[in-house]
């Protein structure tokens, strides 16, 4: 493995916690997985759409599955009701030890950079209203390759914008299909375990390994 100059992070579901989506639904779907839930339907929408070559902002998708997620629990659909959701995954705190994390990485010399499924201009938003604008050197997201993660063309649109080799950069995410289509575009990969537990054997196993955010953080700056 090549000497890393840049941490590559996904956002939602790794450094942002999807609980506040939970919060900021209407009971019975606010249980403590119903952000996750959310997250992982407008994600698998968004990747078909991907494959059949459409494209949709990211929160269009998220809108489709919380007014879904409603009316499968009988409720009304109220559009103030999915806006509000909608606005809160735009502003979703982070996850405690993720400060530390970053000012690891910083103090070892690398460079940090996220590349999401989110827009851009909806990431610049929601990293500033988690007070984490400023601990990153470039943001970029799905509006670029008009395409999700894991289709490669995301990564080399977001290297790209980083200005570096696949080679120099690693991928950090709580997701696994995100870490695969990394590892296939030549990325070396860290797995947050805190959401999948164990990891999906199909799947390119990743570099790193960590329990949360600042453990694969660890790991990393150890190598």
């Amino acid at each position: 493995m090549a000497d890393l100059d840049w941490a590559v992070f996904d956002l939602n579901g790794t450094l942002l916690d999807p609980a506040a989506l939970s919060a900021a639904l209407p009971a019975p779907c606010n249980g403590e997985q119903a952000g996750l839930d959310l997250l992982d339907e407008t994600v698998q929408r968004a990747m078909v759409d991907t494959l059949v070559g459409q494209y949709l902002p990211f929160a269009d998708y998220l809108r489709s599955a919380v007014t879904r997620r409603l009316q499968l629990a009988g409720l009304t659909a109220e559009s103030g009701v999915v806006q509000a959701a909608v606005e809160t995954a735009g502003r979703m705190p982070p996850y405690p030890e993720v400060p530390d994390a970053l000012a690891l990485l910083r103090e070892a010399g690398l460079r940090i950079a996220t590349v999401t499924n989110s827009t851009t201009a909806t990431a610049e938003a929601a990293l500033e209203a988690a007070g984490l604008r400023e601990r990153f050197d470039v943001v970029t997201g799905s509006d670029r390759p008009r395409a999700y993660k894991p289709a490669p063309e995301v990564y080399r649109s977001g290297l790209e914008r980083i200005g570096t080799d696949a080679s120099r950069a690693v991928m950090i995410a709580s997701h696994g299909w995100d870490l695969h289509g990394a590892k296939a575009s030549g990325m070396a990969t860290a797995w947050v375990a805190r959401k999948e537990r164990l990891f999906l054997g199909s799947l390119s196993e990743p570099d790193f390994t960590g329990s949360d955010v600042l453990d694969a953080c660890r790991a990393i700056t150890r190598a």
